[in-house]
């Protein structure tokens, strides 16, 4: 794959997530379900942001910049001494619907995620794999918080596939 249809093809995948979640920020009714689908949404208009320039530099120069592309999502260690206040503040409703949503982002996030892990294991154009090694980065931490949102909706006992509390013990 060339490095022009390996930005070609990460636009798809991240608008297809962006579109995602903007359309589950539309959709769900509790004001912090919004707020994340909302945060996440705006993240991924800044990859798609992020690609668009460096296509255009692609096409333009046959070179990619390695200017670093940050995030707005915290360190793992960070979002799991969150856990306790995310239980705390849950109220009790129906979160079903968000869960649909949040199920259906997770998918799209490891979808992606796959995709940049198989970039940075076959472009020999090294400031293209460093490009998509930091969107791998970017985008497994994408997938942790959704799943850690998942798993405090679905109650399973898991944070981020830790096992908080076993039932058999």
């Amino acid at each position: 794959m060339t490095v022009d249809e390996a930005i070609v093809t990460a636009l798809h995948y991240e608008n297809k997530v962006r579109d995602h979640y903007i359309w589950a920020a539309t959709k769900s009714d509790d004001p912090k379900g919004k707020v994340f689908f909302e945060v996440l949404a705006k993240e991924e208009q800044g990859h798609v942001d992020y690609l668009e320039s460096r296509l255009k530099q692609w096409r333009a120069e046959g070179k990619i910049s390695a200017d670093p592309i940050g995030t707005v999502i915290p360190a793992p260690d960070f979002l799991q001494k969150g856990l306790e206040m995310i239980k705390a503040s849950q109220e009790k409703r129906d979160y079903s619907d968000d869960y649909k949503r949040l199920f259906t982002a997770l998918k799209l996030e490891e979808e992606v995620s796959t995709y940049y892990k198989g970039l940075v294991e076959t472009l020999s154009d090294p400031d293209a794999k460093a490009m998509f090694g930091r969107f791998l980065e970017i985008e497994d931490g994408h997938t942790a918080i959704v799943q850690a949102e998942v798993d405090v909706l679905t109650r399973t006992g898991y944070f981020y596939e830790f096992q908080e509390f076993n039932l058999e013990e």
